[in-house]
């Protein structure tokens, strides 16, 4: 009755009698009708233990054993072959039921309300089949002894509880009372009292009885509701302090029994010294009642058919019972039978001709649909059965991560290629492969493997993959509608994070040009600045003052015209050359302002061309955004080109342009100095003119006599004296004028520290609002957090495991500052550990955490690379190096504090609780890097929560992992090096014999694992 798939959900009904219990029976006269009803319904009901049930005795269940399931010719006259098979399944076991000498009050719910009544209390020893009857009888039920009567002034009379003293009570009974009706037997039955310590004396007084009992309670009552502190109450503690069990399909009394209405399992247990699970029964005294519980509350115990079996409830109380219906894991299965593997068989391929030893062939292996822990020796082929799984079930992982399926190992020519696995699942699918083949990504991957090497590169690399493998637990953690179709957590996260993104590059084109425009300031502000201005100051007004003095060494002309002694026709040519002189003057003048009208023509026209090209590429833009996304628009019947269009019109700006051009054409005309350009020849052109002017004002002065030359010459210097003079004074415009200097100097000392400020108050507002549209994508975790952190919080009680959406540091930061500053400075020599003490010295979370980091940064002495200053600007206000993730914490500590060992730990817990997906999950030693307490603390809370949602299965040194999680499943796995290194394995629950000698013998310390777990629910007394 020791099962290869371990402990399994199986059907039970503890409290069944038989016509031979006395009290109460409906049942036929005929026992062997009365058999062959029993077993036949236990088969059609699928009934796999069944407490036979007598009071004060086992007569009913002796007669059974002895007469029927000992008998095999009784056994072949009432049933088929097939009947008998399935009978021999089931484990059969005595349920002897005493009313004790102690009266109660006991509450009790009717239609009409609650009353309550007073009443003897029952008492329920099942005993262990391993026990003979002649055993139960001699060693216990003969000794125990009730009072048959009583005197004043001698001891009570006491007999033996038989059932022919029974029978003489009840005759004694009803010869002093006639009016008492039933049967001698049922009247024995009905009056007869024992005392439950004498009852438990004899029990733990004889070793034969050690592990091979249960006392359970019955209670037709809410124990949650009992008032303690009545007179009946220490009665009661003192009567449920002695059980192991309760019999109660009440569900508070099972919350009650499980330590769940007190305020902690400490109290209960202090109290009442063991956790008591609940157990139940049909109570059948007729054919028809048989295996059929009011309600259907079936009891359901997962574990061996044997006693054994049945006595892990008392280590387990919550996890092994179930009563109602169905336990929870066959509806599970049935809506996923896909999930669920069922065997592994490999066989040894037809041309192998064994040269290489026989290892796997014929082997086969059921497989447990909860926890297995596959257990054995090093080297004896644990890691080589969870490959092959991972193998048959496309396990994403890559070769070299498998421990066994590697080309080192049994990948190497000879070996693997001769053996064919294959893969079993409960809705009858396969999965095949040979034992070379590589897993194929692009095919769907039906189990999760984490092999040792896989973890540890996880959890010892820095490049991210730790991370990914969180977010995608996460991201598992999402229902289908919330993923909106993305196939994981970084594209979920682009998604949502399009706007936001959008609006963080305009914000950043606008931060560049306000950092443009500060190291422009930052420029003038520096003293280096204002002394290279005041020192061209001086020198600009030296060179006035010198300039004065040059036009105090002119000598003055005075003009000729102006003397009466000119002759007519002097006077003539004078006038001419005046005239001439003005004329040049108009004509300069007049060039210059045509000039400027080009040159501000051509700036209209070049931004007028802007203009139109940002229009001309906004609907670029908005047509490639209006055919991208066409398609997702359709998927809702949307038409994207009726929800939104955009059109341009360049026209008028087209027409400006135009204007533009031909004054520009004509201004060029005007200002050429080639006749060829004239539209109409030198009538047109300025600059003709003026040339055809000068020539003629210098061949009419060469004409002249000396006294006019040399007045000609004085009126030249003056000009050119007058030109100089106007460069040095210069305009506010005009660089480097007395003006400009005079005019920056007064800018530096009254108005750049204003600008300045002001573009860094801009620098900062824009800073900030980036840091609000970042906390926007941060609101997709903190949605996602809320989920995780309620899970969290119902299994990390032992572990303090939080998880926060925090603002993390690019790991490049530190090599991407020094592409824009060199070693210099503040950051000469040390630079890593200058730039790791001024970060740490910060809180990215919070805006003006950052701000102040911002400019702190800035204040130091920077020595930035040849134009990389206003680059560096742009960087470190961008706020592109931080972005949000999940900070995770293990008892305070974040994932940089975490060791490898417990990394390995915290994903462990991440795929045992929160991750969503239910395909079978196998993990490779996970004890590796962490102590047996840390195994028990770390994991064993969430391997026994991920077992209730997945099939897992987990390959382990140490099987104390398999105790303290309960493992449904173990299986022991030997390769035979001295017998052509056959691989086998022997599997079972840890109730079968076999499968405890196993786990023994592997312990360090022998039993030292078994005695703590049957301990771990019971109270030391000190």
């Amino acid at each position: 009755m020791n099962d290869p798939r371990g402990s399994i959900w199986r059907k039970c009904d503890f409290h069944v009698h038989t016509p031979l219990s006395g009290l109460e029976n409906n049942f036929s006269t005929d026992f062997d009708e009365y058999v062959k009803i029993l077993f036949r319904k236990a088969i059609e009901k699928r009934i796999f233990v069944i407490g036979i049930t007598d009071y004060f005795t086992i007569d009913g269940y002796k007669k059974i054993r002895t007469e029927y399931l000992e008998n095999s010719d009784k056994l072949k006259s009432l049933f088929t072959r097939e009947e008998i098979d399935k009978i021999n399944q089931i484990l059969v076991i005595p349920n002897v039921e005493f009313r004790l000498n102690k009266i109660i009050q006991v509450i009790k719910h009717t239609g009409s309300g609650i009353k309550t009544e007073s009443g003897r209390v029952n008492f329920h020893i099942i005993f262990s089949d391993e026990l003979s009857v002649k055993e139960i009888e001699e060693n216990f039920l003969h000794n125990i002894e009730f009072t048959y009567e009583a005197d004043p002034d001698q001891p009570d009379k006491r007999k033996k509880l038989k059932t022919d003293n029974l029978v003489t009570l009840g005759r004694r009974l009803k010869e002093e009372q006639p009016d008492i009706e039933g049967s001698e037997l049922k009247v024995g039955m009905t009056h007869a009292v024992v005392n439950d310590e004498e009852l438990v004396k004899l029990l733990t007084g004889n070793n034969d009885f050690n592990n091979k009992y249960l006392i359970v309670l019955p209670s037709d009552e809410d124990l949650s509701a009992i008032q303690w502190k009545s007179q009946d109450g220490l009665t009661r503690k003192i009567l449920l302090s002695r059980s192991h069990a309760l019999f109660s399909a009440n569900p508070k009394t099972i919350a009650f029994g499980l330590g769940e209405k007190s305020d902690n399992i400490d109290s209960f247990l202090k109290e009442f010294k063991t956790l008591k699970p609940c157990i139940w029964g049909s109570d059948a005294h007729e054919e028809d009642k048989l295996f059929e519980p009011d309600l259907e509350r079936y009891c359901w115990i997962k574990a061996d058919a044997t006693f054994e079996g049945i006595r892990q409830i008392t280590f387990e109380p919550k996890h092994r019972v179930f009563i109602g219906k169905y336990p929870e894991l066959g509806n599970r299965i049935q809506l996923a039978k896909n999930c669920y593997i069922t065997h592994l068989t490999v066989s040894r391929n037809e041309k192998y001709d064994g040269r290489n030893g026989d290892w796997f062939e014929g082997f086969a292996l059921p497989i447990g649909f909860e926890l297995t822990v596959i257990i054995g020796n090093k080297g004896k082929g644990k890691s080589a059965i969870a490959d092959i799984l991972a193998l048959l079930g496309n396990a994403h992982i890559d070769r070299e991560d498998f421990s066994f399926l590697n080309n080192e190992k049994f990948c190497q020519k000879g070996y693997a290629e001769h053996f064919t696995g294959v893969l079993k699942w409960y809705d009858a699918s396969t999965n095949t492969k040979i034992l070379n083949e590589r897993v194929d990504t692009t095919s769907v991957e039906r189990i999760k493997y984490l092999p040792q090497s896989y973890l540890e590169k996880l959890c010892n690399n820095e490049d991210g993959r730790f991370q990914e493998e969180i977010n995608k637990v996460v991201f598992s953690r999402l229902d289908d509608s919330e993923k909106l179709g993305k196939r994981n957590f970084d594209e979920l996260r682009e998604y949502k994070s399009q706007l936001i993104n959008q609006k963080i590059s305009e914000l950043k084109n606008n931060l560049e040009v306000v950092n443009k425009t500060t190291a422009a300031l930052e420029v003038k502000a520096a003293d280096s600045y204002k002394q290279r201005l005041e020192n061209k100051l001086g020198a600009r007004k030296q060179e006035l003052e010198n300039h004065n003095n040059d036009k105090l060494k002119i000598k003055i002309v005075t003009n000729p015209a102006e003397n009466e002694l000119q002759s007519p026709e002097q006077k003539k040519q004078v006038e001419i050359l005046k005239n001439l002189n003005e004329e040049i003057t108009e004509l300069e003048k007049s060039i210059e302002e045509q000039n400027s009208k080009l040159v501000n023509s051509r700036v209209r026209v070049s931004e007028l061309e802007l203009i139109r090209d940002e229009l001309v590429s906004m609907k670029g833009r908005f047509d490639t955004w209006q055919q991208e996304r066409a398609a997702h628009y359709s998927q809702f019947d949307l038409d994207i080109r009726q929800m939104a269009s955009l059109s341009v019109e360049t026209s008028k700006v087209d027409q400006l342009i135009e204007a533009e051009r031909k004054i520009i054409q004509n201004l060029t005309s005007l200002l050429s100095d080639d006749s060829g350009d004239s539209q109409q020849g030198t009538n047109l052109s300025l600059v003709i003119k003026l040339s055809d002017k000068v020539k003629l004002r210098d061949n009419i002065g060469a004409d002249l006599e000396k006294p006019f030359k040399e007045w000609q010459e004085y009126q030249q210097l003056i000009k050119e004296w007058d030109a100089k003079y106007k460069d040095i004074i210069g305009t506010k415009d005009s660089i480097d004028s007395i003006t400009f200097l005079e005019s920056e100097l007064s800018y530096l000392a009254t108005g750049l520290s204003n600008d300045l400020a002001k573009q860094m108050g801009l620098r900062e507002s824009l800073i900030r609002q980036i840091f609000a549209e970042k906390q926007g994508v941060q609101a997709i975790y903190n949605k996602i957090k809320v989920a995780i952190s309620d899970i969290l919080q119902v299994y990390s009680k032992e572990q303090n495991i939080t998880i926060e959406t925090a603002f993390k540091l690019d790991r490049l930061f530190y090599t991407r500052v020094f592409d824009y500053i060199n070693r210099y400075g503040d950051f000469y020599q040390n630079g890593d550990d200058a730039l790791r003490r001024l970060i740490e010295e910060y809180n990215f979370d919070d805006i003006d955490q950052i701000i102040s980091f911002v400019h702190k940064f800035l204040s130091l002495d920077i020595r930035y690379k040849e134009g990389r200053k206003v680059d560096f600007y742009n960087y470190l206000s961008s706020l592109d190096y931080i972005d949000p993730e999940y900070d995770l914490r293990l008892n305070g500590k974040g994932l940089n504090q975490l060791s490898p060992g417990e990394k390995g730990g915290l994903l462990l817990i991440f795929y045992l609780v929160l991750d969503k997906d239910n395909k079978p999950l196998i993990i490779d030693q996970p004890e590796d890097n962490l102590d047996n307490q840390s195994v028990a603390e770390i994991l064993v809370p969430y391997i026994k929560s991920a077992k209730s949602r997945r099939q897992i299965i987990m390959v382990t040194h140490n099987p104390n992992i398999a105790i303290v999680s309960d493992a449904e499943q173990i299986i022991y796995m030997d390769i035979d090096k001295e017998n052509r290194y056959k691989v086998s394995s022997i599997s079972g629950a840890i109730e079968n014999p076999i499968i405890n000698n196993h786990i023994v013998n592997i312990l360090e310390g022998r039993m030292k694992a078994f005695n703590n777990r049957r301990l771990k629910y019971r109270k030391k007394n000190k």
